[in-house]
């Protein structure tokens, strides 16, 4: 995985880019792996996003990309609606991983059903359970988000900065455990699943792009108020 942010270091640009996980839903409140099955955030979820938009109010973020389903597109909705941003705009590549055999069970029902499988879940994480969306796949579909993200920032460093002239901005990305795993790993060239980074409920992830220097600003960083490890 290649991810070429060179093109914001021609523009000049200072970008932030946030990657946020999706707030808790009520598949989550169940332990269910869900993958793409389509569950709607939870009461405590949808706090979760208002917090979170708190947090994000005064990042100077210009775009919002947000997986389609539901759990993701309703804490990005909520979060914009709080931080005072423009609506989300839904991006398919941002979706969940397909979890193959095991979704829709819990992890409990998942080792009793496939007892064989499990030992290889177990050392292989997702790449040892039958239909689960293999690796390669995944990391072509990170490099493909960060494609986008890297060209709207271009985008905008060149034709939509703000009208107090301030250099630096953001793009939020809102998306699932399982992706946002390869959206992290994938500036770091990581190939494998293990080591899985923490994934709390709306935790937020923070790329800084700065001339030729990039860094993680945060990891896992959850809002005041949030709480909800996995």
């Amino acid at each position: 995985m290649n991810i070429d942010f060179s093109p914001l270091a021609r523009s000049r640009a200072e970008v932030d880019f946030f990657l946020l996980r999706h707030g808790k839903s009520e598949g989550n409140a169940k332990d269910i792996v869900q993958g793409n099955l389509d569950y709607p955030l939870s009461e405590e979820g949808k706090e979760q996003a208002k917090k979170t938009g708190a947090y994000l109010a005064d990042k100077n973020i210009l775009t919002v990309l947000c997986s389609p389903l539901g759990r993701a597109a309703g804490t990005a909705a909520i979060a914009c609606a709080q931080a005072g941003l423009e609506p989300p705009r839904p991006l398919p590549e941002l979706k969940e991983m397909d979890t193959g055999v095991y979704t829709g069970l819990t992890l409990d029902q998942a080792r009793e059903k496939y007892p064989a499988m499990w030992p290889r879940f177990q050392a292989a994480s997702w790449e040892g359970v039958e239909g689960a969306e293999p690796v390669s796949v995944l990391q072509e579909r990170a490099a493909a988000v960060w494609k986008i993200m890297i060209r709207e920032a271009v985008t905008l460093a060149g034709s939509a900065r703000p009208a107090s002239g301030d250099a630096r901005f953001g793009i939020l990305a809102v998306t699932h455990a399982g992706f946002l795993q390869w959206l992290i790993k994938a500036p770091c060239g990581g190939a494998g699943w293990f080591p899985l980074f923490p994934m709390g409920h709306c935790g937020i992830y923070q790329l800084s792009v700065s001339g030729t220097i990039i860094r993680w600003s945060l990891l896992n960083f959850q809002a005041a108020g949030v709480t909800g490890k996995r």
